[in-house]
């Protein structure tokens, strides 16, 4: 897929998605997600720097992030999405801007604007590529600078494994897993899991602060009434500064 296929791919999805609220996939409260990631990396980082909400979507997360810090950027690839956020999610501290990591001219230009900031990433490079994997991480690392960390959430194996069996089987019932499936072709085959994650910020130059397992709480519903639940892992990581780095 090349970089310009990215955008069109996730127009389409903001584009086609219904307007109302939950409609996508990921779209769970900040209580089950951002709140909780919030408590992992906020040791971790430089609170005088600005928040990058990268792959921010229609800006739940990135809302709630701006209530917690000074100065949040929520950034997406596709601007159907920001259009949804600036409608949906606005705030007094937040503002929402384009970026495609994967293009070294705007990743150059938003340092250039920014200079060093933190980058919280919630289910984007288990998406990519491995390719686009080592070329997104190589501009986070712009992105942080000096003083910068990262936090970055992404779907394990098993995730993958558990919805190709729910698509095989859920029929009608799991339509918003149908729909990411439709256009990201989520659950058919495998990507980065938790020890490959690591190596795609190591191989970038990043030093793991911390690593491990969390829970993505889906707003697709299951036959029991339950929301459905996926395992991933994630990383706190940092440019290596070296031995003497702090």
């Amino acid at each position: 897929m090349t970089v310009n296929q990215y955008g069109r791919l996730w127009d389409a999805y903001w584009k086609d998605l219904p307007d109302r609220a939950g409609e996508a996939f990921w779209d769970c409260a900040p209580a089950d997600g951002a709140a909780v990631h919030v408590e992992l990396f906020r040791p971790h980082l430089d609170p005088g720097l600005p928040l990058v909400d990268l792959g921010c979507g229609n800006g739940t997360q990135a809302r709630y992030l701006a209530e917690v810090f000074g100065r949040v950027v929520g950034a997406d690839i596709s601007a159907a999405a920001l259009a949804r956020a600036r409608r949906e999610n606005p705030h007094p501290g937040l503002e929402y801007r384009l970026l495609d990591v994967l293009d070294a001219g705007q990743v150059a230009a938003f340092r250039a604007e920014f200079g060093d900031v933190n980058v919280y990433v919630s289910g984007v490079i288990h998406q990519l590529s491995a390719a686009d994997r080592a070329r997104c991480a190589r501009s986070l690392a712009v992105l942080a600078g000096a003083r910068g960390c990262v936090f970055n959430q992404e779907l394990t194996p098993e995730s993958y494994a558990f919805m190709q069996e729910l698509i095989h089987t859920g029929g009608d019932r799991l339509r918003k897993l149908e729909r990411v499936s439709t256009y990201f072709r989520i659950g058919l085959q495998p990507r980065a899991g938790e020890s490959a994650l690591e190596s795609v910020f190591t191989a970038a130059g990043f030093r793991v602060l911390e690593s491990g397992r969390l829970s993505l709480r889906t707003t697709e519903t299951m036959a029991d009434g339950s929301r459905l639940e996926l395992p991933t892992s994630y990383v706190i990581v940092r440019p290596d500064r070296g031995a003497d780095g702090a």
